[in-house]
């Protein structure tokens, strides 16, 4: 099965930067970069972070993840494909669109 996701920059805090995604499924959600671009935590559309669940690229794990499978994969497919444009250019990109199975 192949599935995509759009992410795209909304808005850029003090505290980071926040991302609008979707998948080709239609699931939606919002998820934050903090300004070193090391830990990402879902939040609402203003940057509002939600929940306890973060993901630290420095540790390389979810703490307090969701009880739901759907939210957590799709925070951990998001997060990574964010983490994986900085370090390719090296700064936060604007949009990303990824393709995966």
């Amino acid at each position: 099965m192949t599935a995509s996701l759009t992410c795209r920059k909304t808005h850029l805090l003090e505290a980071g930067s926040v991302y609008a995604w979707e998948t080709a499924d239609g699931i939606t959600g919002n998820i934050v970069i903090t300004a070193d671009g090391s830990v990402a935590r879902p939040c609402t559309p203003q940057g509002i972070p939600l929940g306890d669940m973060l993901l630290d690229k420095n540790i390389g794990d979810v703490e307090h993840p969701d009880p739901d499978p759907k939210v957590r994969r799709a925070f951990l497919i998001t997060a990574s494909a964010i983490f994986q444009e900085r370090e390719r250019q090296g700064h936060l990109p604007d949009v990303i669109t990824r393709t995966y199975w």
